[in-house]
């Protein structure tokens, strides 16, 4: 990819990401509610297991991943297949997704009243509450372990496209895509010799 491809599809990476932590949230504290409404009594054993906060929470984490699987996947597959697939590339679009989904929990502690700053935090940092819960962690550390296993997901739903996707087509793997280039800088540098000796 070029600069300005890499740079697009960066920032529709991260917009992804902050959508799906909004619909994740959305899922956990809305659709798992309503569902559970519509069980029968007999079934309030799974009714309470589903309200749990740290289940909706988790919930909202899964649905995120799940979504991550299939994206990543596809752009790993269409990486692969157009020969724009970069280790370099990607990791360096999760690391972003990561710095900027990140960066506001450093300033949670900042805002002292209650509101809308609550109200945010809570929301955007929503599929991380069941990790502070049942792991005991603070909220900075939980916020980086929630985003760090969203984020492996998507690494690997991209890497194993790339694996699969070169295996049924060899001549796409890094070695081939090197060989190619060498032969092709050697061709260039056989026509520049042949054209001085001309």
């Amino acid at each position: 990819m070029d600069l300005l491809d890499t740079l697009l599809y960066t920032l529709s990476r991260i917009g992804l990401m902050l959508m799906l932590v909004l619909f994740g949230a959305f899922t956990g504290e809305v659709l798992v509610p309503s569902i559970a409404t519509f069980l029968p009594y007999s079934a309030l054993p799974f009714k309470e297991f589903i309200t749990d906060p740290n289940v909706r929470s988790a919930a909202g984490m899964v649905i995120v991943c799940l979504i991550f699987l299939w994206v990543f996947y596809d752009d790993g597959k269409r990486h692969t297949a157009y020969e724009n697939w970069s280790m370099v590339n990607i990791l360096t679009v999760l690391i972003l997704m990561l710095i900027v989904y990140f960066v506001p929990a450093i300033f949670r502690d900042s805002f002292h009243s209650e509101g809308k700053a609550d109200v945010f935090y809570a929301v955007l940092y929503y599929p991380s509450g069941w990790v502070r819960d049942k792991l005991g962690m603070s909220f900075l550390p939980a916020v980086t372990a929630a985003s760090v296993m969203m984020l492996a997901v998507a690494f690997m739903a991209y890497f194993i496209a790339y694996k699969r996707y070169v295996k049924k087509h060899p001549s796409l793997s890094e070695e081939a895509r090197q060989k190619r280039k060498l032969a092709e800088l050697a061709a260039e540098i056989d026509d520049e010799e042949s054209s001085e000796n001309d």
